[in-house]
């Protein structure tokens, strides 16, 4: 059986909606073999929301890949063993289905080129957000380009992420929904340009910046309703000693940025805003993976990777 780990990913990091991804150091594992006919298994981490069927975004990306090396009557046998929450902003789906094309191709003898796959992964999930950093690791901004992936991959140094994951989910449908089809010219320049300082923050390690460049105007505030105690969660980050803070992906996780000497009273002090609010919560200090998808003995074959800019 081919296994594959991928990290779960953060996805918009504030101002950078729908281009700029983070992969962490927290993931899920895909195995997958052929069957006579179709096996799903799921263990670990919100075993219980994942499909067990051929629906599951694992299964589905495998039979995109058979499809495409003329392997159209295959079936396989999958077994997932998860530790990222589903449902809550971290990435899951996408770390599944980069899971299910990556052990795919290399049941197949490794077919698909490795730009091939980077344009796969983000043509399947929708956007490269969080497909293009669960196959590649690291930071990665990326755009869609009449059906190619336009991407830049970069290593942020000397940098932990925390996250709080409150216990309810936010749909990313019920997300979508609540964005305005028009937003003020003043905001979209507000993001703009923190999105810039963004990037050059964590290209150049002058992460003192993040502060102002995880600010947002054009999604939080309207999803903030959907996330409890969303804009306490951040100050209380901030308040502890992170760089800057903001909501993971569609929520409810909210991510900090922090030095390593600030992440111990980071996650906590995110973790008991939420719990004033009355929401239970779970917080975790992460590190940055900066591997991406990767199979596995004993295989041991690297999934494709950018260099990073810097």
């Amino acid at each position: 059986m081919i296994s594959v780990r991928v990290p779960a990913t953060s996805a918009n990091l504030g101002p950078g909606y729908d281009a700029v991804g983070l992969a962490l150091s927290l993931g899920t594992r895909i195995g997958l073999d052929r069957a006579s006919h179709p096996q799903v298994e799921v263990r670990g981490t919100g075993a219980d929301l994942i499909p067990r069927g051929p629906e599951h975004p694992a299964y589905r990306a495998a039979r995109f890949v058979a499809e495409l090396v003329g392997e159209s009557d295959v079936h396989f046998h999958l077994v997932q063993e998860n530790e990222i929450p589903p449902i809550r902003g971290l990435g899951g789906s996408a770390a599944a289905l980069v899971g299910g094309i990556i052990a795919a191709n290399d049941l197949f003898g490794g077919q698909i080129a490795a730009p091939d796959l980077l344009n796969i992964v983000c043509e399947l999930d929708g956007h490269p957000d969080n497909a293009a950093p669960a196959l590649l690791g690291g930071l990665v901004i990326g755009t869609m380009t009449s059906g190619s992936i336009s991407a830049v991959r970069l290593e942020p140094k000397n940098l932990k992420a925390v996250v709080a994951v409150p216990d309810f989910a936010v749909s990313t449908t019920a997300a979508r929904r609540a964005l305005p089809d028009l937003v003020p010219h003043r905001d979209a320049a507000f993001n703009v340009g923190r999105s810039g300082l963004l990037l050059g923050a964590l290209a150049t390690g002058e992460y003192d910046l993040l502060r102002v460049a995880m600010q947002d105007r054009l999604h939080q505030p309207y999803r903030s309703h959907l996330i409890p105690g969303l804009e306490d969660v951040i100050e209380a980050a901030l308040a502890n000693g992170a760089y800057g803070a903001c909501l993971s992906g569609s929520g409810p996780t909210v991510l900090a940025f922090t030095p390593e000497a600030h992440a111990p009273d980071v996650a906590p002090a995110m973790r008991a805003a939420f719990e004033a609010r009355g929401v239970t919560a779970a917080s975790w200090k992460l590190d940055i993976d900066l591997a991406g998808a990767r199979v596995e003995p004993p295989g041991e074959v690297a999934a494709p990777t950018l260099e990073p800019v810097f």
